[in-house]
C-alpha cells in the first residue's frame, strides 16, 4: 500500500461519509498528503525517532 493509493481511496470514502466525519477524514488525508510531501513513502515502516 502506497500513500497515493491510501490517499485516493480516502478521498472516494469522503463521496460517502456522513457529515459528522468530514473532519477526522479530511484531517487522515491532510496527515498523508502532509507525510508524502515530505518523501515519507511508507508510514508504517519509517523510524520517525531518527526525523529532526
Amino acid at each position: 500500500m502506497t500513500n497515493e493509493k491510501a490517499l485516493k481511496a480516502l478521498r472516494q470514502i469522503k463521496t460517502y461519509c456522513s457529515a459528522s466525519q468530514l473532519d477526522e477524514l479530511e484531517y487522515a488525508i491532510s496527515v498523508l498528503e502532509k507525510l508524502e510531501k515530505d518523501g515519507v513513502k511508507n508510514p508504517l515502516e519509517t523510524d520517525f525517532t531518527k526525523l529532526n
